[in-house]
């Protein structure tokens, strides 16, 4: 029997290594979950800056313009060019001409019969032309306007950055908020739990009906309901801010700081100031600007140009050879008169994009005006939105602790705690959404005036 008892411990042990192995063959359900990576709003930021698309994007426009603008360049340096042609042929003129390139005539080489009827020559062009602009006003115009341009792309990134920051501080606090909401279910969860409890209680004691228990219960349930649905909007705030950060791994982000404090309204903002300093509005005049600039590459083009162009070439009958050698310079003046309305299409076009340049800026001013007036407004009211509700979770707070000691008196009833208890959540719900609208209404005002305000 001992002998036996031994064999069934062995055999029990093996089982138990067994499953282990088993067990630790199998994936590792942890390295699974994404995983987290604690980030404060300025760290956000950074990052948004340095690996956000559209920033990046924004960027590859404005270098593309400088780009552009390089071009142009063409309107006043030499363009050089260096080719090799190889010809064969027995054409009478050409093959005479070659001769002569080659400085290889001989005197028999004009007998009648040669130069009528020349053997097949071969000839190869090794050929360096230089061309020279020298006057061109349409193109000198058309340089400013790509420079003007160019400084209106990079203003444009810059602002594109200012409202990616925004986006980014407002979805970094929108999920502060939705963590914050939570934390408020979750303590709203544990007091119904608790109600629920003591109800049951009272219930064996008498005190109260079956109905206040299942109200209570109801409660609960309610709250496990809202406990869920918090828990996604968690797991949606932290997705989206992962995607304005540019992050392509699958991280829950955890935010490191608390909604901020309430700050004072600004007396005043100026607007003329903002219209002159805001990078939107200086890419706007730039563009307009450019605009003005393509007006008079317009008008230019009625006029004639003037380049210059000079060339030395070597011909030889081997390739790259230079037995004979010859240059060759000139200048040529062009005048198009009339190119079919190209020109005159051309100027209408450019004199349109200059006026709808011009109302762009009247318009954005005007816009900035109302805007900022309106930004200002609602930062004052949900400041006083903050402290409305402050006073609000402090008295139901009060009320819920004093209908509680009465519910455990037996001197309150089952409906009038949950009701109490719902009120409290509610109010801390809703001191944190009017904490966290005055924070992005900051945000937006600081968006509006490119100002930081503390």
């Amino acid at each position: 029997m001992h002998y036996l008892e031994h064999i069934m411990i062995m055999l029990r042990l093996y089982f138990i290594a067994a499953c282990v192995l088993a067990l630790g063959s199998f994936p590792n359900v942890h390295a699974q979950t994404p995983d987290t990576l604690a980030l404060s709003a300025q760290d956000a930021v950074e990052r948004a800056q340095e690996q956000n698309y559209q920033v990046q994007t924004a960027a590859a426009e404005t270098d593309a313009a400088q780009a552009g603008a390089r071009q142009t360049l063409a309107t006043f340096l030499p363009q050089v060019s260096v080719s090799e042609n190889a010809t064969s042929t027995t054409d009478p003129l050409n093959a005479f001409g070659f001769l002569l390139k080659q400085e290889t005539v001989r005197e028999a080489d004009f007998a009648p019969n040669a130069l009528n009827n020349p053997d097949r020559i071969e000839n190869y062009t090794t050929q360096v032309t230089v061309q020279q602009p020298v006057l061109n006003l349409d193109g000198l115009f058309e340089r400013r306007a790509a420079t003007r341009q160019a400084q209106a792309a990079e203003l444009g990134t810059q602002r594109t950055a200012e409202m990616v920051q925004f986006q980014v501080r407002r979805q970094y606090y929108g999920l502060v908020l939705a963590r914050e909401r939570e934390s408020v279910i979750v303590a709203a969860l544990e007091a119904a739990r608790s109600n629920q409890s003591r109800a049951e209680d009272l219930l064996d004691q008498g005190m109260i009906t079956q109905a206040d228990v299942l109200a209570a219960r109801v409660r609960v349930l309610e709250l496990e309901a809202d406990q869920t649905e918090v828990q996604a909007a968690v797991e949606d705030a932290s997705d989206q801010l992962r995607y304005l950060l540019g992050m392509e791994e699958k991280t829950r982000i955890a935010p490191t700081d608390d909604l901020p404090d309430p700050i004072e309204t600004p007396s005043q903002v100026d607007v003329q100031t903002v219209n002159a300093e805001r990078s939107d509005m200086r890419a706007l005049r730039s563009r307009r600007a450019a605009a003005e600039q393509r007006v008079r590459a317009a008008r230019a083009a009625f006029l004639p140009t003037v380049n210059a162009e000079g060339g030395y070439e070597w011909n030889d009958t081997t390739p790259f050879g230079t037995q004979g050698q010859g240059w060759t310079v000139g200048v040529s003046l062009q005048w198009n008169i009339f190119r079919g309305f190209q020109q005159i299409g051309g100027m209408q076009r450019a004199q349109a994009n200059e006026r709808a340049s011009n109302l762009a800026v009247r318009d954005q001013r005007l816009q900035n005006e109302v805007e900022i007036e309106s930004a200002l407004r609602a930062l004052d009211t949900s400041r006083e939105r903050v402290e409305q509700t402050e006073a609000v979770v402090e008295q139901a707070r009060e009320s819920f602790r004093l209908r509680s000691d009465r519910f455990e008196q037996g001197l309150e009833s089952t409906t009038d705690l949950l009701q109490a208890e719902a009120q409290l959540a509610e109010s801390r719900l809703a001191a944190l959404q009017a904490q966290y609208k005055h924070t992005t209404d900051r945000f937006r005002l600081e968006l509006l005036t490119e100002i930081s305000l503390r």
